[in-house]
């Protein structure tokens, strides 16, 4: 019995400190990005499909207008001068920028990752799940932990967001954007806590599976 309730403790040690890990990503650099010199503007120069993947590219006094094709879908904006858009972006300050007409092209192009562009202001809010989904998973193991299923269920939830993110961070190709974009550690902090999560969760399931079989 002492055994099943330590296993249970580190169980719950370790789903805090995931969600923790989760709640600090959340506030550190999600992405780190350099207009200055943007790969893909060095790499189309030596292309002759320059305009298959840049319609238009004209500078006017203090601004730059953009639009960028990727297939069927375009994304059009105007950067701001250099010294209005932001160097790093952490999972916080998406809404605001979101909110910002200056910072909208930076959203845009950081949905271009995800594939998806539209309702970008609402859409924006949405981060704030990443840390509080964390949470809620660690709140629940603490309070309903003693059900295997619910413990399954978690620890499933966890493993499939933590594995989708793991691959799209593996597999975006940041160097096809008009804007040199890498991951930040936040990002990565993310996927980690959720990877802590899952193993806490289904650990916890075993431990009352193999409890609740002993008492019989």
């Amino acid at each position: 019995m002492k055994i099943t309730m330590r296993l249970r403790a580190a169980c719950l040690v370790l789903a805090w400190g995931s969600a923790a890990i989760g709640v600090i990503g959340f506030y550190q650099p999600w992405a780190m990005i350099d207009v200055r010199q943007p790969r893909i503007i060095k790499q189309l120069r030596d292309t002759a499909g320059l305009s298959e993947t840049v319609q238009g590219l004209t500078r006017d006094v203090g601004r730059i207008a953009v639009e960028i094709r990727r297939g069927a879908e375009t994304v059009t904006g105007e950067l701001p001068s250099l010294s209005d858009i932001p160097k790093t972006i952490s999972g916080d300050q998406i809404p605001r920028l979101a909110d910002n007409s200056k910072a909208q092209i930076v959203v845009a192009v950081i949905e271009l990752l995800t594939n998806t562009r539209q309702d970008v202001q609402w859409k924006s809010r949405l981060v704030y799940l990443v840390p509080g989904a964390a949470i809620l998973c660690a709140i629940l193991l603490t309070l309903l932990g003693g059900w295997p299923w619910l413990a399954g269920m978690v620890g499933m939830f966890c493993a499939a967001i933590a594995a989708l993110g793991y691959w799209k961070l593996t597999t975006t190709n940041t160097n096809t954007l008009l804007m040199a974009i890498t991951i930040g550690k936040g990002l990565w902090f993310s996927v980690w806590a959720y990877a802590g999560l899952a193993a806490s969760a289904l650990a916890l399931m075993v431990v009352r599976l193999v409890a609740s079989r002993g008492a019989r």
